[in-house]
């Protein structure tokens, strides 16, 4: 039954059968179908691992990448997570974009920015944007908003990477990767294996509210070895996004609903 929960719920076959293939190692004759059940439980959550938020100790400014393909939702998670750390932890943010391929997404960021009165830029390459950075040096956390592409464009890949290796030794620096859940496994992969290229990341789940298989969040944490940051589940800035929460995932992928 677990074998084809686990399945059902999009886990990768070959993952499957390593965590199936630890627990009967263990299993005795007589084992309850909880005492199982909880094995997988605690295989699973080790699997997912800690989840991690931002790295504030560091010294300041803290600069953060979003990275990802288009439509999984970058901008609007930047602006929860920049929103929460204003309002909640009274960090001073501010905003760079420089997804100038797309008039709508500056236009959107501008909007965060002002309800959140922090300062925007747009720059169009490393050098701008070490100068901006260089500006917001009273700030504490600096969120820098990038062209979603094609993984097969290799051109903007290029221009990414430039800018985020671009960054000044001066500061410190953390990539996320968002990525949506609703995407199908093996574009994944692909996205991963471009996106890794560019940069180490850790990763952000989006579109939680938009699919019932949570799966692919376990098949890709283990493909990449990247950590786990945050999952968002609608369009409400700044409420509908939380760290990961392995427990809750591992529920529903055990067959729970809660």
């Amino acid at each position: 039954i677990l074998y084809s929960t686990l399945l059902k719920n999009e886990v990768c076959e070959q993952y499957v059968n390593q965590i199936l293939g630890e627990i009967e190692k263990f299993i005795r004759p007589g084992h309850s179908v909880d005492t199982i059940l909880s094995n997988v439980y605690q295989k699973l959550i080790l699997r997912f691992g800690q989840p991690k938020s931002l790295e504030l100790e560091k010294g300041k400014p803290h600069v953060l990448f979003f990275i990802g393909p288009t439509g999984v939702g970058k901008t609007t998670t930047i602006a929860k997570i920049a929103s929460k750390y204003k309002v909640d932890y009274e960090k001073k943010v501010a905003f760079i974009t420089a997804d100038t391929y797309r008039i709508a997404a500056t236009e959107q960021l501008q909007v965060y920015a002002n309800i959140l009165d922090a300062p925007m830029s747009i720059v169009y390459s490393k050098d701008e944007l070490n100068a901006e950075v260089e500006k917001y040096c009273e700030d504490d956390l600096i969120f820098v908003d990038t062209a979603g592409f094609s993984h097969r464009n290799e051109e903007q890949k290029g221009d990414i990477k430039t800018l985020i290796g671009g960054l000044s030794e001066d500061y410190t620096k953390e990539v996320f990767l968002v990525l949506s859940a609703t995407t199908k496994y093996r574009d994944l992969l692909e996205i991963v294996d471009t996106y890794r290229t560019i940069s180490d990341f850790k990763l952000i789940f989006t579109k939680l509210d938009e699919t019932t298989t949570y799966g692919n969040m376990l098949n890709i944490k283990l493909y990449s070895g990247a950590d786990l940051s945050y999952t968002t589940n609608g369009q409400n800035v700044p409420d509908d996004i939380e760290l990961f929460d392995s427990q809750k995932i591992v529920k529903k992928l055990l067959g729970g609903n809660s």
